[in-house]
């Protein structure tokens, strides 16, 4: 199963007025909606993915697997996202090539995290 993880604080350099939500919790309750049929996929929605000057963020995550972190989402993003978090799913060790994302998530990569997974640590 994959699990999206994504910021519900984003943007928190550019707090919302007090009767608005913020622009990272938007995003999770449209992922967390469009997901919500999917049972190989699971949205949690945490504090902060450390993506602040580029917000909203979102990351991949499955025990063994590498993180992928995005940063720069938006709502439009949501459909992408979903067939990405398939695509890492389906994989071995979680590392995607830009080229197995869909298009508009390219440029939106913040980060890929091997940590703690010594053997994909020395690729």
């Amino acid at each position: 199963m994959c699990r999206i993880f994504i910021c519900t604080t984003c943007n928190r350099y550019a707090p919302p007025r007090a009767d608005e939500t913020t622009p990272g919790l938007r995003l999770a309750r449209i992922v967390k909606a469009a997901a919500a049929q999917d049972k190989a996929i699971a949205v949690r929605m945490v504090e902060c993915l450390n993506t602040c000057p580029n917000p909203c963020a979102a990351a991949f995550r499955e025990p063994g697997k590498a993180v992928i972190r995005f940063g720069g989402l938006e709502p439009g993003d949501t459909s992408a996202l979903l067939a990405a978090a398939t695509t890492y799913a389906q994989s071995t060790d979680g590392i995607l090539s830009p080229n197995t994302l869909p298009e508009r998530l390219r440029s939106k990569i913040a980060g890929c995290i091997t940590l703690g997974i010594p053997e994909l640590a020395r690729r």
